[in-house]
């Protein structure tokens, strides 16, 4: 899950909603579990591969930094990037401590990270870096993948700070300016490479996916930051029964 700007985070937390309208917690923990589509990860019954984008062209590699606890999330968003972009142009590696860091960075390397040294991806100049990592994960997650790998603490940093809302409502994002991993890739490389409608090719399965889970029952979430809001009142007002991730009561799920 992902912020936008140096006070929040940049990372996914993908997830901690199970499909609804097929999660069964007997069949997840045998090998009875649902047959899944080999490109983008959902079950075949809830395959979202119509609303992949086709022939996506960019300059810019995206090396995605995943800690191990992501493998294990339903609703994950990288399986959506990794389907849309070339092969050549995107890359998943798995753990906390990356021994062969130094071979990825033969290259002019930015890390999609916050920071009071980064730099906004709509002010860096198209064909500045050759390729961008991004660290998938909670954001204690990624905060620790960025502590026990140095050599990641020393590449230029690139941000977010456009404040266009995250389309992944069935997970409850900290603020308004979290972002899923897919989004935050997506609109740096928009911004940085000045392909204008990128993001929403990209981010066109998020949304069928999203959409799949309302029309099964899952609602719109607020953030936990709202959250936060709500309860001070509802323990100012003496209630006992505090709310814990709101729904959006005036959401339109018949235009998302």
């Amino acid at each position: 899950s992902s912020g936008i700007n140096a006070e929040y985070g940049i990372f996914a937390m993908d997830g901690l909603l199970h499909e609804l309208p097929l999660f069964d917690e007997t069949l997840e923990n045998t090998n009875l579990k649902r047959p899944t589509c080999s490109v983008c990860a959902r079950p075949k019954t809830v395959c979202v591969c119509c609303a992949i984008a086709k022939e996506i062209v960019i300059s810019t590699k995206v090396i995605v930094l995943q800690h191990p606890a992501e493998q294990n999330r339903q609703l994950r968003t990288v399986p959506l990037l990794k389907a849309a972009l070339p092969d050549e142009k995107c890359a998943v590696v798995v753990g906390k401590r990356f021994a062969n860091l130094k071979d990825m960075l033969s290259v002019p390397t930015a890390l999609l990270f916050p920071g009071k040294d980064a730099v906004d991806c709509s002010n860096v100049s198209p064909g500045t870096y050759d390729q961008i990592i991004c660290l998938d994960g909670t954001w204690p997650q990624a905060r620790r993948l960025y502590q026990k790998n140095p050599l990641l603490q020393s590449l230029p940093k690139v941000m977010l700070s456009s404040t266009r809302k995250s389309v992944y409502l069935i997970h409850t994002q900290p603020t308004v300016h979290h972002l899923s991993t897919l989004e935050s890739v997506a609109r740096a490389i928009e911004e940085m490479e000045r392909l204008d409608g990128l993001e929403d090719k990209l981010i066109a399965p998020l949304k069928e996916m999203v959409r799949t889970q309302f029309k099964y029952g899952a609602c719109a979430h607020s953030t936990q930051q709202e959250a936060r809001v709500i309860r001070k009142q509802e323990i100012k007002n003496g209630e006992k029964n505090l709310t814990v991730a709101p729904k959006i009561c005036d959401f339109d799920y018949d235009t998302f």
